[in-house]
């Protein structure tokens, strides 16, 4: 899946020069009800950012990560699972992060409505400051 990411990432950047971030979202494999936090009467699937390790840029991507996870923390307490760290064998390491210093790999628990919204205005306040 990520050859096939990385190549629609290619031609969205081919096609528009100006992009600057690249999110790659995927839904997190852990048990539903571990997935998802209930805050103010909303519920919302949980965030967990996954940073490859195996790449020579990897603190960019990692420094946005931790940026958007405390961010996401600060709106909606503990909806932020924290970083996945993830480099040397058995495990791809790279996740096509070494593409920009502004990519990264999201992977969403359950009932991602209110996530998406809550996840859009951080990033805008992240990207934007």
């Amino acid at each position: 899946s990520y050859k096939a990411s990385r190549l629609l990432m290619t031609s969205a950047y081919e096609k528009n020069p100006s992009l600057q971030y690249f999110i790659d979202v995927h839904r997190d494999a852990i048990p539903y009800e571990s997935s998802i936090i209930t805050h103010e009467n909303k519920v919302y699937a949980k965030v967990l950012f996954v940073v490859g390790e195996d790449y020579d840029k990897y603190l960019a991507n990692l420094s946005l990560a931790e940026k958007l996870s405390n961010a996401l923390n600060q709106k909606v307490p503990k909806i932020s699972r924290g970083i996945m760290k993830k480099g040397g064998s058995g495990v791809n390491g790279i996740y096509n992060q070494d593409f920009s210093p502004n990519t990264l790999l999201i992977e969403l628990g359950g009932q991602v409505n209110n996530t998406v919204l809550v996840l859009a205005e951080v990033l805008k306040e992240v990207i934007t400051s």
